[in-house]
């Protein structure tokens, strides 16, 4: 029985917001108690690293910790590295989540496969439970398109697929690429990404944006989005800090809007049940501050 959950955050070139959905999505299941080893495959550079890991009490980063407090890091593309995609099973974790660098989503086959498609590494989740999830983030450009379109002809049947527009890039509809499109006479085809990924019974994601000087803000303290507004408390440096009223608002009203663009997708994203309500902490549908809520 497939009860557990490995997942992985990709896109076809850095900057597309992948690690903003890991971050949001980590959080989010965590928030509901949920335990997650979260893995940084950038080595100790990445961003998922840099917001979600421990840091000791002058707020620097813990180099060795537990993936299911903060965050592991390894670097996918180092051939001993690498051995932490199958090394991270030896605890059991009921979730596993992976934020790759961009374009490498091919180092998944150099594991055990030789550098083909990843069909033994994930044969051997499959064996101890794990249902496995690729998540492609993309922005408007045809070679984040493609990322779906590669990505379902590497893996196959055996993967639920999400792909997830950044609307950081735009609106939903300024897709073209991946929707296609008739305007001005000029038609597009729907991409062959977009039909795979409907053929399989992917699902397509709005990824809403979040305001850019907030972001900066959450990068000037290394915050996670919820040390930012209160609810989660971080190292002692970080617990100093407070962010403009302003952005705390900005930060929250986007986790709650984060949240619901989940809702659809929970099943394939580790949550065991749906929910009509949001998870966010101080969402209109929630008391403030839950009693589970991971310090």
């Amino acid at each position: 029985m497939m009860n557990k959950r490995v997942i992985f955050v990709c896109s076809q070139k850095g900057g597309a917001g992948k690690t903003t959905f890991a971050r949001g999505l980590l959080e989010a299941l965590r928030f509901e108690d949920y335990t997650v080893a979260a893995y940084d495959a950038d080595g100790p550079v990445g961003q998922l690293l840099q917001y979600e890991g421990r840091r000791d009490k002058k707020g620097i980063l813990i180099p060795k910790q537990d993936p299911t407090q903060g965050c592991g890091h390894f670097d996918i593309r180092d051939d001993d590295d690498r051995d932490i995609l199958l090394n991270a099973l030896a605890d059991d974790p009921p979730i596993l989540l992976f934020d790759l660098p961009g374009g490498v989503v091919g180092e998944l086959g150099n594991v055990l496969d030789g550098g083909d498609a990843p069909h033994g590494l994930f044969g051997e989740y499959r064996a101890r439970g794990y249902a496995v999830t690729v998540v492609v983030v993309m922005t408007l450009v045809k070679a984040s398109v493609r990322t779906v379109q590669h990505s379902i002809e590497s893996f196959g049947d055996a993967v639920d697929y999400l792909a997830v527009k950044n609307l950081a890039y735009g609106a939903a509809d300024d897709f073209i690429n991946f929707d296609g499109g008739d305007q001005d006479g000029i038609s597009l085809p729907v991409s062959e990404g977009k039909r795979l990924l409907l053929e399989h019974g992917g699902q397509v994601l709005h990824m809403p944006a979040l305001d850019p000087r907030s972001y900066a803000w959450l990068d000037v303290f290394d915050l996670s989005y919820l040390e930012a507004i209160g609810e989660r408390s971080g190292g002692a440096r970080r617990a100093k800090q407070r962010l403009p009223v302003a952005d705390q608002s900005r930060i929250k009203r986007w986790l709650i809007d984060f949240d619901e663009m989940l809702m659809p997708a929970r099943s394939v994203l580790g949550f065991q049940k749906a929910t009509e309500t949001s998870s966010v902490p101080l969402s209109p549908s929630r008391p403030p501050t839950p009693a589970t809520a991971p310090s």
